[in-house]
């Protein structure tokens, strides 16, 4: 079984934050939580910054903003929920508006929806020109 099989995608992660924190190096983490590979903690580091098994960029300073990005994931997560919600109360209002409407119309023979190209009152002409 590989290293990658051995941990959970959340297992690595801690494991690579706590590398990059600076709380363990790379050995101390490998006998801690058992990992025989010696490449395996560096090859995360390059899993979870995206780039591919042979590519020898420095995966550092995109992981070290691993965390800031899963914070701002978290708070965008929040936002759309609130989105969402205001969303879904905005549509009841509309629906609720759409319904007295109608029975304004109904029970009293009330058209409150505004037609287009409705005129003035010419009183109301004379008070917007003071």
């Amino acid at each position: 079984m590989s290293e990658l099989q051995k941990f959970s995608e959340d297992a690595r992660r801690k494991i690579v934050m706590e590398v990059l924190s600076g709380t363990l190096s790379k050995e101390q983490a490998r006998h801690i939580y058992g990992i025989k590979s010696k490449s395996a903690i560096l090859e995360w580091m390059r899993i979870f910054a995206g780039f591919e098994r042979r590519l020898p960029k420095d995966p550092l300073p995109i992981l070290k903003n691993m965390a800031i990005k899963e914070d701002s994931n978290s708070e965008l997560k929040a936002r759309i929920r609130q989105l969402e919600e205001e969303l879904k109360l905005s549509r009841l209002k509309g629906r609720a508006y759409q319904i007295m409407v109608d029975i304004a119309k109904e029970e009293y023979g009330l058209d409150l929806e505004k037609k287009s190209g409705a005129k003035q009152f010419k009183d109301s002409e004379k008070r917007n020109q003071k």
